[in-house]
């Protein structure tokens, strides 16, 4: 315990570093899971579309989604969360299915996806990485001819 101690006084600073980055990483995380949404990976999803007829949002602009998207996913970037909602409600009916947001990297989808919980959607989750988990992947992509009038 002297050791650790001494250690201390004699590295404070990269003591105190360390510290900060903990508190920081454990505040991430208890922010996650605080916020009810799921980070999920490509398999995952996969899973959630094909047995429980999980939705796709995308997020990505109206260029990225026509060159390429999840199948049968919505495009919805997050200023149009509101036209999103309804169209979900229509689409689902009395259902509450789950909702897979996803942008390019995942750095974004944790934010609508936060904003769909608090609208009551109970099972809403974000695709880990985004697009680049779903490429890495492998799994197949639709382009805008497949989902004209979405």
């Amino acid at each position: 315990m002297e050791e650790f101690l001494e250690f201390a006084r004699t590295n404070w600073g990269l003591v105190l570093a360390f510290t900060i980055i903990l508190l920081w990483w454990i505040g991430g995380e208890l922010f996650h899971w605080y916020s009810g949404v799921k980070p999920v990976d490509a398999e995952s999803a996969t899973r959630l579309f094909n047995r429980e007829s999980a939705l796709f949002i995308d997020m990505r602009s109206r260029r990225e989604f026509d060159s390429g998207h999840l199948p049968s996913a919505f495009h919805m970037p997050e200023a149009e969360i509101e036209q999103l909602m309804t169209r979900l409600r229509k689409q689902s009916g009395a259902e509450d299915p789950p909702l897979i947001v996803y942008d390019e990297a995942g750095k974004e989808a944790g934010r609508m996806a936060r904003k769909l919980r608090k609208q009551g959607f109970s099972r809403v989750y974000r695709l880990k990485r985004g697009m680049n988990a779903w490429r890495d992947a492998g799994y197949p992509l639709e382009d805008a001819k497949k989902t004209k009038g979405k």
